[in-house]
């Protein structure tokens, strides 16, 4: 009898230890779940928040072409003797402006030269990142109502050395034509294998249209345009 009594208790005493054994990897188990669920909503999260800023990103961007197509507008609508000056309250430079930091303080620019800005904040462009440096120009920008969310700000410049005339005194980057040669079919496009060369120079000017866009959540888009007429 005392055999059997101690065999049954052996056996209880490893039914007990297996129990045990059994809710510990139970546990790790429930553990390992609630990890992935957490890593698969923050994967979720960070998906439709990156989708949501390429959203804003496009928006931002559809509103640009509506500030360089207002600026192609005014170019359009402005007079020879308008376009000659610099019209510094229309967001216009006659000049081309080659030092020209159209996004904001370059990061790599040299401590001991002076910025040359477009004020698209409104504050005198008071703007970090100068380093110490100063403003030398803080220039106006051109601006629309807002579209929607959207803040719409441009900068024109002709490219050109001098105000002015374009003429031959004033140094004014012109866009290359074809030739003049040949039949009217045959201007203005390029074909293959065509012996059409670019010889000529158009006498229209270009101008470069730099539009600014602030949308929602701060989201900011910059584009540059070419036009000439």
């Amino acid at each position: 009898m005392a055999r059997r009594t101690l065999r049954h208790s052996m056996k209880a005493g490893v039914h007990r230890v297996q129990r045990g054994i059994s809710l510990v990897f139970a546990l790790m188990g429930l553990v390992v779940l609630t990890l992935g669920a957490v890593a698969l909503l923050r994967s979720v999260d960070t998906g439709l928040m990156v989708l949501g800023n390429l959203g804003f990103k496009q928006d931002s961007l559809a509103a640009a072409s509506i500030g360089t197509e207002s600026a192609i507008n005014w170019i359009q609508g402005s007079t020879i003797d308008t376009l000659q000056k610099s019209q510094a309250a229309l967001g216009y430079s006659a000049v081309a402006m080659p030092t020209l930091e159209t996004t904001g303080p370059r990061a790599d620019a040299d401590p001991t030269s002076k910025a040359v800005l477009v004020d698209w904040l409104g504050n005198s462009c008071d703007v970090p990142g100068l380093n110490g440096r100063t403003v030398d120009v803080c220039n106006l920008p051109g601006f629309l109502p807002d579209v929607g969310n959207n803040k719409i700000r441009y900068y024109i410049t002709r490219l050109c050395a001098n105000e002015g005339l374009p003429d031959s005194s004033n140094d004014c980057v012109k866009p290359i034509v074809l030739s003049a040669t040949g039949s009217t079919s045959q201007r203005g496009s390029l074909g293959y294998g065509s012996s059409t060369r670019f010889t000529d120079i158009s006498p229209g000017t270009y101008f470069r249209i730099i539009t600014r866009v602030e949308g929602v959540r701060g989201t900011v888009s910059f584009t540059e345009t070419l036009v000439h007429f």
